[in-house]
């Protein structure tokens, strides 16, 4: 039996160029594509691959929001996570959400297809680039600095950062001793500050500013 594989991405181009390099290996099987995270929850209620490949920034929820749903939900669907956010914290809160696979786009062939084996295998794959870092993070030599005049108070960042690392609105309150209403204002103020309309477009634009810390 070939290895069931879906593909969930907003962007047609990445979700025909992952299911062409996979097209070359036999046991692996294609069955279904998404390109929305509510899609996405719609087609494994009728069917669930044996290996998820999940972007994080999609245009509904973010991968982040997906990730504990679809591990609850159907744990033995293993997820792969594959993006282009490199961030720290971002890898470590999608491991500790249960996915198995951490790839970034541009991986070459072989790297997809060993990081799809290992999470069938129920193992963990994580890009060697990203192992790097990841060590390097944890070593403290890896320093990461806002790179514009952006003027965030205290609140705020602490705020930031745990929206990055996934946590909910109630989570937040929870860590910071604030109400879920003030959290709710702090993340609806980064809203505007950072000039995006969601939580997906608030993680893309912290990584590309460097707001966040590993």
């Amino acid at each position: 039996m070939p290895i069931k594989v879906a593909i969930t991405d907003d962007h047609l181009i990445a979700i025909n160029g992952i299911r062409t390099m996979l097209a070359d290996f036999p046991e692996i099987e294609v069955t279904a594509t998404y390109t929305t995270g509510a899609a996405l929850l719609e087609g494994l209620q009728k069917e669930q691959p044996d290996v998820l490949l999940l972007d994080i920034l999609l245009p509904d929820q973010s991968g982040h929001e997906l990730a504990p749903i679809i591990t609850r939900l159907y744990p033995d669907v293993r997820i792969v996570v594959i993006t282009s956010l490199d961030a720290p914290a971002i890898v470590k809160s999608m491991l500790h959400y249960g996915c198995k696979g951490y790839l970034l786009k541009g991986a070459d062939q072989a790297t997809l297809f060993k990081a799809v084996e290992a999470a069938y295998n129920n193992e963990q794959f994580i890009e060697p680039s990203l192992k790097d870092m990841l060590l390097q993070n944890a070593l403290g030599n890896q320093k990461r600095a806002s790179s514009v005049p952006l003027e965030l108070t205290r609140r705020e960042k602490e705020v930031l950062q745990l929206i990055v690392a996934g946590d909910t609105t109630q989570e937040i309150a929870d860590k910071l001793f604030i109400s879920p209403r003030t959290a709710e204002t702090h993340r609806l103020t980064l809203l505007k500050k950072l000039d995006v309309k969601n939580t997906a477009g608030l993680v893309r634009m912290a990584i590309t500013l460097g707001l966040v810390d590993g």
